[in-house]
């Protein structure tokens, strides 16, 4: 005999179960492993890395952040119930035992698997915690060499279905890098390649059509294949010309419909396809017309399709007046062989209803061989002319089909507020739902926006900048054209945001008050990937634009490994010690800035520009130097003026040489709040106050020769007393220094000329006396 599965196949974990389904589903899309345990085994829990959510009188909710693997598995397994699979499974041990001495064991681990009445799927699920390179011919092999027993207890399972199942092989990766050859090699051996930017595409479209998606998704890992059920398949229709095509005009049924057809021109390799029509079908709608199906509703408009081969067509008649040919048309018996260019909310209404409504005829003209831009173009013409559509998102679709702009900055800003979109949309990456919604309040957890998250985006200069003759330069995430950038981008920021969340995923989930995902910490690690991307191509010498955006983040993770360590021990506490930024336009540079101390601290070589600047603005020794300098000038100013007036004026010195009543009155009374001991009153005065006293008419000569000091390159006018402002305001960072009030680089070398222009011309007039 051969190979047996065991008595106790595996399969029998299958869950054909809805409320089970429901419930699973509900626990796996939760951002972290949760439980409900009892308090007694908390610390056994604690020792497994939970950590307590919530403590009720007996119980506890633990929580812990899903393992990366697991992570990728439940991704996987969502992935199939929103397509709307009747049987779904994960964590398969097949083991089989042979009656043949000679015979080996076998045993391999699948991660899920997933059953509808015609496919069953086997994903074997493949991770890493960072991105990585990696050879998967070992995974290959032992999943090839597996094959075989599994489609055997698979067929032996469902062995009283009518029908044969299509068994789909897949291998799906988060954080690797496949090779050419792998993947050419799983290729031969008939295993589907899905690494997490097919994964994001497919969650993204399940997430839309819900299980009207299954035939999307079925036409990527059966393109071309035939379709049993479909085979021979013939309607009656009549052939005939408009505007130069051939069409067919004929009534089909949604079930034969929905297995050829495809209406998502984004596909994975086709970044140039129109990708409004994905954004044109709305979920609401498709509800709303399944609803109207199932009470009897019907549509006595046509569906217009694409079909993307010739089709064979049997001649009954002729009719020469009309020019039309009646005979019997051939359905394609191939997945994604009919390109639906309108009526899609007609036909996908149709997929969540049962047999019956599925058996209903349709009208269906179909086109033949069309090329993309034919069809937009003949969907924009019936949608402008019907006004079925709103004129608006015509004008949108047009925009698509004319993409980017003339004008640098718009095409910039078009280019980051579609990529955010897309990042918020992305299932388990980063930033998903952290985006706050047009009408929907932000809150601690998804407080992001478009606008800001734009803004660094463009200071990054990831997807380009705009040159000095105002031209638009790309940037090194930048593709051929706008759609492939936008891809790159996505692929590349998610990877690298992936990289940063990892290093401390509660903080991340935290929001506002983690203090890592907000708007102005997303936009200063933008700013630093830009940098970090700009340093290692003049390091290496290589062009960005040139490379694949996964190895773009793989280069890079050395110099990020600093930031790693450092958020891994991060606490709330810590992350506002450190990163806790003024708000305003100054935050996020501020926040980048820090980020590039760290790196530095480990890579020295790492100096972006202006950080050298920040660096020596935030010097300690310089700080100490400023303030030293304010407080001596501060003393040299009021001694040189009352040296003076007492000279002048002896004992009268406050009454003639001050004269301003309202200065007097106000130093008279500081000084009587004063309990201990009081000073002469020029020691109650403003650093502003000795201004206006040098200023006075009767005055000015006397202070001339030491107070006129013009500003640094700036013509002299005939008072010069504008420093005497401008060092009243940094004696404001010196009195009352703050996180967010702090010297600049030009406020040390204002400093440093007036204080040594003043000392310089006290020496000078008192050597003249």
């Amino acid at each position: 005999m051969g190979w047996r599965m065991d008595e106790y196949s595996c399969l029998q974990k299958m869950d054909a179960e809805p409320t089970s389904l429901s419930k699973e589903a509900q626990w796996r899309k939760k951002p972290a492993e949760e439980l409900s345990i009892f308090k007694k085994d908390i610390e056994k829990f604690k020792d497994s890395g939970f950590y307590i959510a919530r403590e009720m009188t007996r119980k506890c909710i633990v929580k812990r952040e899903w393992a990366h693997h697991n992570q990728l598995v439940n991704r996987v397994w969502l992935l199939f119930y929103k397509l709307g699979y009747c049987e779904l499974g994960a964590d398969f041990d097949f083991n089989t035992s042979s009656k043949k001495a000679d015979d080996k064991s076998f045993f391999y681990h699948i991660d899920v698997i997933a059953k509808d009445d015609e496919t069953v799927v086997v994903s074997k699920c493949v991770s890493s915690d960072i991105l990585s390179r990696a050879s998967l011919t070992k995974e290959i092999d032992d999943f090839t060499c597996s094959k075989n027993q599994i489609s055997k207890a698979i067929n032996e399972h469902y062995a009283n279905q009518g029908n044969k199942l299509k068994i789909i092989w897949i291998i799906i990766t988060q954080n690797i890098i496949w090779t050419s050859l792998d993947k050419q090699y799983a290729a031969k051996n008939r295993i589907q390649v899905v690494t997490e930017k097919e994964l994001r595409y497919y969650l993204q479209v399940a997430e839309h059509l819900k299980s009207a998606a299954r035939y999307q998704v079925l036409a990527e890992f059966l393109k071309d294949q035939k379709i049993p059920a479909l085979e021979n398949v013939k309607v009656p229709a009549i052939r005939g010309k408009l505007g130069g095509h051939s069409y067919y005009s004929f009534v089909s049924t949604p079930q034969q419909l929905l297995k050829i057809s495809f209406v998502n021109h984004r596909s994975l390799n086709d970044p140039e396809g129109a990708p409004s029509y994905q954004r044109l079908i709305n979920k609401t709608r498709l509800g709303q017309i399944s609803k109207f199906i199932k009470n009897g509703g019907y549509f006595p408009t046509n569906i217009l399709i694409n079909f993307t081969r010739k089709c064979r067509f049997e001649r009954i008649s002729h009719d020469e007046n009309a020019d039309i040919t009646f005979g019997n048309l051939y359905l394609p018996s191939q997945y994604r062989s009919a390109w639906i260019i309108d009526g899609q909310h007609r036909l996908y209404g149709y997929a969540p209803l049962d047999e019956d409504h599925l058996k209903q005829n349709v009208m269906v003209v179909a086109f033949e061989e069309l090329d993309k831009t034919e069809e937009a173009n003949l969907f924009v013409t019936i949608n402008h002319e019907q006004k079925s559509v709103s004129k608006t998102l015509l004008d949108e679709l047009e925009g698509e089909l004319r993409w980017g702009s003339d004008k640098p900055n718009e095409r910039i800003g078009a280019i980051g507020s579609r990529l955010i979109k897309l990042l918020n949309e992305d299932l388990g990456e980063p930033l998903y739902r952290k985006v706050t919604q047009q009408g929907i309040p932000p809150a601690d957890e998804t407080c992001l926006t478009i606008p800001e998250l734009k803004n660094g985006l463009k200071k990054s200069g990831l997807i380009g900048t705009i040159g000095c003759n105002k031209e638009y330069l790309r940037g090194p995430l930048s593709g051929e054209n706008d759609s492939e950038t936008l891809q790159r981008a996505r692929e590349a920021i998610n990877s690298y945001l992936d990289f940063v969340k990892s290093s401390n995923p509660i903080l991340w989930d935290m929001g506002r008050k983690g203090i890592i995902c907000t708007n102005i910490s997303i936009q200063g690690y933008l700013m630093l990937f830009g940098a970090l991307l700009t340093f290692k191509q003049l390091e290496a010498e290589t062009d960005m634009q040139k490379q694949n955006p996964l190895d773009i983040v793989l280069g890079i993770l050395d110099y990020l490994s600093p930031i790693r360590k450092w958020l891994s021990s991060a606490t709330v506490e810590t992350m506002v010690d450190e990163f806790k930024v003024q708000f305003g336009s100054g935050g996020p540079k501020e926040y980048y800035f820090r980020l590039c101390q760290i790196i530095n601290s480990e890579y020295p070589e790492f100096q972006p520009d202006g950080y050298a600047k920040w660096l020596n603005e935030r010097s300690v020794e310089r700080i100490e130097k400023a303030d030293r300098q304010i407080k001596e000038l501060h003393i040299a100013v009021q001694k040189t003026i009352f040296d003076q007036l007492k000279k002048i004026h002896g004992d009268d010195y406050w009454r003639h040489g001050v004269q301003d009543k309202t200065i007097m009155s106000k130093a008279y009374a500081k000084s009587l709040e004063e309990d201990e001991e009081h000073l002469p009153l020029e020691n109650y005065l403003e650093f502003i106050e000795y201004k206006k006293i040098v200023e006075r008419k009767d005055n000015w000569p006397i202070f001339k020769s030491v107070f006129d000091i013009p500003e640094p390159n700036e013509k002299g006018k005939a008072k010069n007393l504008k420093w005497m402002e401008r060092i009243n305001e940094l004696r404001r960072i010196q009195a009352h220094p703050t996180e967010n009030r702090s010297y600049k680089m030009e406020d040390y070398e204002y400093l440093d000329y007036v204080f040594q222009e003043f000392i310089n011309r006290i020496h000078a007039n008192s050597s003249e006396s």
